[in-house]
């Protein structure tokens, strides 16, 4: 079976500096964990390791203009026997933030998921995911994208083909989405833009590719002709 999305949870940070985050529902020992967090004020430092469970390592980290300008970070890892009911985040205490957890199954627990990033500090309602080749035919693609709006109401359109996993603001200064796809082929993706409702700055986006653990091949026995006329004569 390919690797698919079992489910996505949330949350939202507003001017706090810490938060716990709900498990994906029905998430079990074995799948692939990605989060994905962003910010709007602070440095990368404020951004701590996620705690709960079997440990989380950094995938992609990302920052923009000032300490007042968005920060990304994306971790994962694969699901422990004894995972908690909530993951510990935390970041700059005046900052805020937004974080979606996808907890994927079928996914090759022994490749490190790839991934690419790019931004853009100019504004726009066209906020650009990257490109990536994934490791085979069959991976699922996850794409993050963050900015910061001028304290409006956002909403986004992710790109054709895609399904929203996830569609987050916290304050008025910090939003973000996660979309997903099943791909049918190795060869390498394309860049493809999210859409906000109004102009952000500080844009980010990421790909991220998670291997399927494929199906296990059935051998069949070798029988020699020598013992086939042997079974013929008894």
């Amino acid at each position: 079976m390919p690797a698919s999305v079992r489910a996505v949870s949330s949350g939202l940070l507003d001017a706090v500096g810490s938060i716990n985050v709900t498990k994906p529902t029905g998430a079990v020992s074995g799948d692939v964990l990605i989060a994905c967090h962003s910010m709007v004020q602070g440095t990368l430092a404020n951004m701590g390791t996620p705690t709960g469970g079997a440990t989380w390592e950094s995938l992609a980290t990302r920052a923009s203009g000032t300490d007042y300008d968005n920060k990304t970070k994306i971790w994962w890892k694969v699901a422990g026997g004894s995972e908690p009911a909530n993951y510990g985040f935390t970041q700059n205490s005046s900052s805020t933030g937004v974080i979606a957890i996808a907890a994927v199954m079928g996914a090759n627990t022994a490749l490190t998921p790839v991934v690419a990033q790019t931004g853009n500090d100019a504004f726009s309602t066209s906020v650009p995911s990257p490109g990536i080749t994934p490791a085979g035919d069959d991976d699922l693609e996850l794409r993050w994208v963050s900015g910061q709006p001028d304290f409006e109401t956002i909403t986004w359109t992710v790109p054709a083909t895609y399904t929203e996993e996830a569609d987050l603001q916290a304050g008025g200064n910090s939003t973000g989405a996660l979309a997903s796809k099943q791909l049918t082929s190795g060869a390498a993706t394309g860049s493809l833009n999210f859409t906000s409702l109004l102009t952000l700055g500080f844009r980010h986006g990421f790909t991220i590719a998670v291997a399927s653990a494929g199906v296990p091949q059935t051998r069949r026995p070798v029988v020699s002709t020598a013992a086939v006329r042997r079974a013929a004569n008894w």
